[in-house]
């Protein structure tokens, strides 16, 4: 064969080749919806498919430190129509799309498609809107003209811890921060007990916990409530003869646990028994019953209830009962988590306005910057409304995302220009605080 002909038949077989591997991309381009994540070598990656925690999904590829150190890398396909043949407008369009693809793909990744669904308009107006806000950068991986359209395919590094930062702030993820304080009112009496027994009871209070409270408590703290630590507090509680004893009174829980610092009490009991004789004539049947309710302190409304039998099988009637115990317990926590994050998720998410008394205004000057920067800093402040000022005093009503102790939680996290804040009163309305003026370094 003639080394000139044999060129130009490789020539024509690259340039086949060529021609071949773009048709497939483009096929993938033309069927793909956009902002659908692809893989290298135009694998189309389902957006449905599961992933297991601590890998990066389809199309996703951690960065530098991975997902942990609060970033990720993903690719996605943007779309922009062409219009009077203006090309580069359709191609801004395109990745303009694709980087709105992966801020939604990022949310995706960090709340459940559930409350993708429940959330949408707020998703939409607060965090889509917002893509600048949470692309550290991105490059244009490859791009082609299809019909009316301009495709590109995007490889954008998007802050996920902006992204949660800002997902925590309008409600929509909680975290342990945003959690309830828990403290547990929870009476017990296992087998061969003769009768139930019970922290409060004991003077000083016992500070160890029952089997039941360990098991609620390990469950509820792993979920990301508080529990309030009974070895810490080191002083006995005063309570009447009429409140002495296992039955404690919902009225009597709320207001231990308003002393010691609880947003809910968890006040409830839990008997175990014999339930009968197995074939095995060494091994005894001990059935066990947890009930237990949730109750707000700032209420006293209960929230949320569940009772849990379950059986053990052992020789030992001690450790059979506790098997039994811890095994009825689990599914009272269980039901309780998941009744009060319903509840508390959605209130977090509800705007109220906080009643907000500043004193301690020197300078007008002074109280001027702290309303500014609680307005435009202070997370999950919506708006705020001056009532009025004078004598070194304001009163202001906050529009706040939550309820007045998550907005004096987020006041105690802030630095204010030459101020410092105490917090000397919160209330179920409102928060009472002083302006403080703090030296001025030279």
């Amino acid at each position: 064969m003639d080394t000139g002909f044999r060129k130009y038949l490789v020539l024509v077989l690259l340039l086949l080749g060529c021609v071949s591997g773009f048709d497939n991309s483009a096929w993938a381009q033309e069927t793909l919806p956009p902002g659908e994540p692809i893989l290298p070598g135009g694998a189309i990656s389902p957006s449905q498919l599961p992933t297991q925690r601590g890998s990066a999904p389809a199309g996703v590829a951690s960065g530098p430190g991975g997902e942990s150190s609060g970033t990720a890398t993903i690719d996605l396909i943007g779309r922009g129509t062409i219009y009077r043949d203006n090309v580069a407008g359709a191609r801004d369009k395109a990745i303009e799309d694709a980087l709105q693809g992966v801020v939604e793909r990022a949310v995706g990744l960090l709340i459940s498609p559930a409350s993708v669904v429940q959330d949408f308009q707020l998703l939409s107006d607060r965090v889509y809107d917002q893509t600048k806000a949470f692309i550290h950068d991105y490059r244009v991986l490859t791009e082609s003209k299809s019909g009316p359209y301009y495709r590109v395919v995007v490889q954008a590094t998007v802050s996920m811890s902006s992204i949660q930062d800002k997902l925590q702030s309008i409600g929509i993820l909680l975290t342990r921060k945003g959690m309830p304080t828990i403290m547990f009112f929870l009476s017990e009496q296992n087998i061969g007990e003769p009768s139930p027994r019970y922290w409060w009871g004991q003077s000083p209070p016992g500070t160890h916990p029952s089997v039941t409270e360990k098991a609620l408590s390990e469950y509820m703290h792993e979920k990301g409530f508080v529990i309030v630590d009974r070895a810490a507090l080191n002083r006995d509680i005063q309570l009447g003869p009429e409140s002495i004893g296992p039955e404690l009174s919902d009225d009597t829980a709320v207001e231990l646990g308003k002393e010691f610092g609880a947003d809910l009490v968890i006040v409830g009991k839990a008997v175990a028994r014999y339930s009968g004789n197995v074939l095995d004539k060494n091994m005894r049947s001990i059935q066990a019953g947890v009930s237990a309710r949730a109750i707000r302190t700032d209420s006293g409304m209960a929230i949320a209830s569940s009772q849990g039998t379950r059986v053990a099988v052992h020789s030992d009637d001690k450790v059979g009962g506790t098997e039994a115990l811890i095994l009825s317990a689990s599914v009272v926590a269980r039901d309780l988590v998941r009744q009060i994050a319903t509840r508390w998720r959605k209130e977090a998410r509800q705007p109220v306005l906080v009643e907000l008394i500043v004193k301690g205004i020197g300078e007008y000057a002074d109280f001027v910057r702290f309303r500014t920067h609680l307005r435009n800093d202070v997370r999950g402040v919506r708006n705020v409304y001056l009532r009025s000022i004078g004598a070194g005093e304001a009163m202001m009503d906050v529009d706040v995302m939550g309820n007045a102790k998550i907005l004096a939680d987020e006041l105690m996290l802030q630095r204010f220009e030459n101020l410092a804040v105490n917090i000397f009163e919160v209330s179920e309305k409102g928060v009472k605080l002083e302006l403080i003026p703090t030296a001025i370094d030279d």
